[in-house]
């Protein structure tokens, strides 16, 4: 079986008990522990395998690799490989490696080889005893080198650390509320008039203000509550209300289910002490305060504190959430069923038109935790330098909607073409079990980008397949003005300027200060040439003003529709078409030449480029457009980036570093100051 290229393995899809057996030893046998989460993120899937005497082989040559690992000093690698291992398998694989060891060698610790103490503590926090990891390396400790036991000892210990001395700090995405004595004053089931603690109220209010929402969990009657609350206003500023004389425990454990969050996130108030208890015993990692104690209104105010940066409402994000889970409810539907009929749609977008929701990619992958499967971060205000270098990466955003409304961005993928690997794969919870990172795998696979290498996953990925979302192309006038609706609403009335320059016009786009009125072109939606032959222009808007860069055209494949390479009798036909269109239409055409006479290297454009003929044919096509500029000086102006850009602001001839395209946008800005303001002119005369 080749595992490079085996793509069940990414999509979920099962193999067979014989096929996973194969890969399984084929992997051991590899001697490569970087392998092993090839292996690693399906193992639940064939749980039955494992107890088997082929499994306890496979398992027996994991903890080989695992060890030799350990004695060569990759203590990373290690933990690396086992980040995706399920708890009860690593257990299994503990149970085996200490029924290899002399009787008695746990109880002296301290004799065991370093890599054999290092392995033990690693699958000892793998398999969920995270406590023990640190006392464990502890007690192995005596009469060992520390210079060499120290430093691996210490990276294990923190790996498996406990979840709230790794992080310092609760970041909470949902508070869950008592009502009596915690929102308000007094008991409505005994007949008390409630009288609102307004700080308290101000509290929830501010909270849904900087993204996180609240909820209630309350033993009342239901309409009397809902009464109260929506006489102080309220009952619009909770989800996920769950008001009856019931349990609270397993209330909020499905509550947080339904609302797809972590408990880690979670922050649960009452002024009961049998309740807090309650809930922390039932839904573990859960944070609960004492709202009778002068503990509670300083938490919240610094947690709102640690929430004022962030500037965005997620209520309505649950609300939709909400209704979902009540009309599931109701109908009764398999999981399966009920994806078919959400008429789930989604688009992706790609490389520059994914400038305009920087700020967004950087949020999602920074704060997601369940559905961040590289758990990776990103540095605040980087992502835009991988969205523009665009020769060695990719990144790709699926925007989804369905019946019950609109989701938004809500998948990231980063692709590094280099490594072949994904730097980030996450998500968004508002998504969770619909089938979207089957949809992103499905996406990368079209556009041919292969996962390849080290596996970039971290936990494995869900099994839901992406049957029940409908694909449509971002390039579809009615998607892209969809997304763009919610996303960034313009006027597209206004639109006076039109940039085609293939993929870095979101570049030059971004950059710009007018971008009320301007519209840019991305791959596939975009204008070459040859769509003059062939008429696809006219179905092509094209405002007065156009930029437009004569490389689009300079690369063979963008004509491959008609001719194996550029033909100069062809390329001049569609170039005269287009330069009679621009005249007689009465547009102004801002023309972009690129740099010829470089070294050879430079004209290295593409894959299966033919850098010799690419550097001849430069010169050639370019005294074409300066022979039209000088024609027709008042519908062209050329610009010469031989002269505009410095040497090591080429990435190669056709494309440019981040402070050059900002630089070439500042020139179009410039350039339809000039021609605007000459038409305001010749209007007033």
């Amino acid at each position: 079986m080749d595992v490079q290229q085996d793509m069940r393995l990414w999509i979920g899809t099962d193999l067979s008990e014989q096929e996973f057996g194969d890969l399984a030893e084929e992997l051991v046998l590899r001697d490569d522990a970087t392998l092993l989460p090839h292996l690693l993120l399906f193992a639940e899937r064939h749980a039955d395998f494992w107890p088997g005497t082929r499994g306890q082989l496979v398992l027996a040559g994991m903890l080989r690799v695992l060890v030799d690992t350990l004695e060569a000093g990759e203590t990373d690698k290690v933990l690396d490989a086992l980040s995706s291992c399920p708890a009860a398998l690593a257990q299994q694989a503990l149970d085996l490696l200490v029924t290899a060891l002399p009787e008695g060698a746990l109880e002296t610790p301290a004799e065991l080889d370093d890599a054999m103490a290092f392995c033990i503590a690693i699958l000892a926090g793998a398999s969920g005893q995270r406590d023990a990891v640190a006392v464990f390396l502890d007690q192995a400790r005596p009469g060992r080198a520390e210079g060499f036991y120290g430093p691996p000892a210490a990276r294990i210990a923190a790996h498996f650390a406990p979840a709230a001395d790794k992080t310092g700090a609760f970041k909470p995405k949902l508070i869950v509320w008592d009502l009596d004595d915690t929102l308000w004053h007094g008991t409505l089931a005994d007949g008390d008039a409630p009288v609102l603690i307004e700080k308290r109220a101000t509290f929830v209010r501010a909270f849904n203000r900087h993204g996180v929402v609240s909820a209630i969990c309350s033993k009342n009657e239901l309409a009397k509550a809902r009464e109260a609350l929506e006489g102080f206003g309220l009952w619009d500023a909770f989800v996920f209300p769950r008001i009856a004389f019931v349990p609270k425990g397993a209330v909020i454990r499905q509550m947080i289910a339904d609302m797809q969050l972590r408990p880690e996130n979670v922050l649960f108030i009452d002024d009961n002490p049998h309740n807090l208890h309650e809930v922390a015993d039932a839904v573990p990692g859960i944070s609960v305060v004492d709202a009778t104690s002068g503990e509670c209104d300083a938490l919240l105010e610094r947690l709102l504190a640690e929430n004022a940066h962030v500037e965005k409402s997620r209520v309505a994000d649950y609300r939709l959430l909400e209704t979902k889970v009540a009309e599931r409810a109701a109908d009764q539907l398999s999981d399966e069923a009920f994806l078919v009929q959400s008429g789930i749609h989604a688009t992706f977008t790609n490389r520059m038109d994914n400038l305009e929701f920087a700020e967004r990619i950087e949020e999602l992958v920074n704060r997601s935790n369940q559905l961040n499967y590289t758990q990776s971060r990103i540095e605040p205000g980087t992502i835009r330098d991988k969205i523009q270098n665009i020769d060695h990466y990719e990144v790709l955003c699926a925007f989804v909607w369905d019946k019950y409304g609109y989701y938004g961005l809500v998948g990231v993928a980063v692709y590094a073409f280099r490594t072949q690997t994904l730097e980030h794969f996450a998500f968004s919870c508002r998504i969770m079990h619909m089938g979207v990172e089957d949809a992103m795998i499905r996406e990368l696979a079209e556009r041919g980008y292969p996962l390849h290498a080290s596996p970039a996953f971290r936990k494995p990925l869900p099994p839901q397949s992406s049957r029940a979302i409908t694909i449509l192309s971002y390039a579809d006038a009615d998607v892209r003005a969809r997304v763009l609706a919610e996303e960034a609403p313009r006027d597209w009335s206004k639109v006076d300027l039109r940039i085609m320059a293939d993929c870095q016009s979101g570049a030059f786009f971004h950059y710009s200060r007018h971008q009320a009125v301007t519209d840019f072109d991305n791959a596939p939606r975009l204008f070459s040439l040859p769509q003059m032959k062939c008429g696809a222009y006219r179905e092509q808007a094209f405002p007065r003003h156009l930029v437009y860069t004569a490389a689009t055209d300079y690369i063979d494949w963008r004509w491959e529709k008609f001719s194996r390479e550029i033909d100069h009798a062809l390329f001049l036909e569609c170039a005269d078409m287009f330069v009679d269109m621009a005249v007689r239409g009465g547009h102004k055409v801002l023309l972009f030449l690129p740099p010829e006479g470089l070294g050879l290297k430079m004209y290295e454009l593409h894959k299966g480029c033919v850098p010799e003929r690419s550097r001849v044919w430069h010169p050639v096509l370019n005294h074409y457009w300066r022979g039209v500029a000088a024609k027709f000086p008042g519908v062209f102006t050329l610009v010469e980036l031989a002269e505009v850009l410095a040497p090591d602001e080429l990435i190669h001839a056709h494309h440019y570093v981040p402070s050059a395209l900002q630089r070439i946008s500042a020139m179009i800005d410039d350039w339809y100051d000039t021609e605007t303001a000459a038409l305001g002119l010749s209007r007033a005369a």
